[in-house]
């Protein structure tokens, strides 16, 4: 595994690393309600000591193995407009994709673009097998995302995550390596 967090592009975006002047860029994009509302992990509120703890974190969580997290930038502009991660299990060559875009870049393919560059350096680069993830059964844009990318929908585990007191149906989605290199 590569020790230096990758700097990947795509049409129009640069996925890299978070900065530490960046945190309040973060705080303001990750404290929106429909950020944490729709993620398993992201605190709300979210506080710029969050922001800073997880970007300060960002480097040595990948030279662990444990997880890649890139900033979404906007090319023109170097704006930050949202996170794309994979986080890693290397004993079954596994990474759960997961991510979000900040409301005012939303319904514009920046998540299935990041996503996609993402998973491709995770299955060439990372010699993954498989590429997964989940999403709250009420969550149809994210769930648009995964087939749209690629991933397969693998089905729906009832009422198995405990979110702000109620329980959450998670739909399943993966790809394995064969059928994303088939693709291209």
């Amino acid at each position: 595994m590569p020790t230096a967090l990758p700097r990947l592009s795509t049409s129009r975006l640069l996925l890299r690393a978070l900065e530490s002047d960046q945190a309040e860029a973060l705080f303001t994009l990750a404290n929106g309600p429909k950020i944490a509302d729709n993620t398993a992990n992201i605190p709300s509120p979210y506080t710029l000591e969050t922001a800073q703890t997880f970007i300060a974190s960002v480097a040595e969580k990948y030279r662990a193995g444990e997880l890649l997290n890139l900033g979404m930038h906007l090319r023109e502009s170097a704006e930050l407009v949202g996170i794309v991660s994979l986080r890693l299990n290397a004993r079954h060559h596994y990474g759960h994709l997961g991510g979000w875009v900040a409301a005012h870049a939303r319904n514009q393919g920046y998540a299935a673009e990041a996503a996609s560059a993402i998973m491709d350096f995770g299955f060439t680069e990372l010699g993954l097998q498989r590429v997964g993830s989940q999403c709250f059964g009420r969550n149809k844009e994210s769930a648009r995302v995964m087939e749209k990318i690629g991933l397969r929908f693998e089905g729906c585990m009832r009422q198995a995550f405990l979110k702000n007191g109620v329980y959450e149906d998670l739909l399943g989605f993966a790809t394995v390596r064969e059928d994303w290199e088939r693709r291209l």
